[in-house]
């Protein structure tokens, strides 16, 4: 599970810099996150690998 967080931490550096897991589910898991942008705190829903493979490009966006 690290390596899924460090390639989100990765893939989203120049948008925001993920503090810590807020919690997760049977569909995704929840970040909180610092908007760089904006310079606020977001929370961001990030869908299971599985599950947004199954489901096609139109729902994991």
């Amino acid at each position: 599970m690290a390596d899924v967080l460090d390639r989100l931490k990765a893939a989203l550096a120049d948008q925001y810099r993920i503090e810590r897991e807020l919690g997760s589910g049977g569909m995704a898991t929840v970040y909180l996150a610092q908007d760089l942008k904006r310079d606020r705190q977001v929370a961001l829903k990030v869908m299971r690998l599985e599950l947004a493979a199954s489901l096609g490009p139109e729902r994991s966006v």
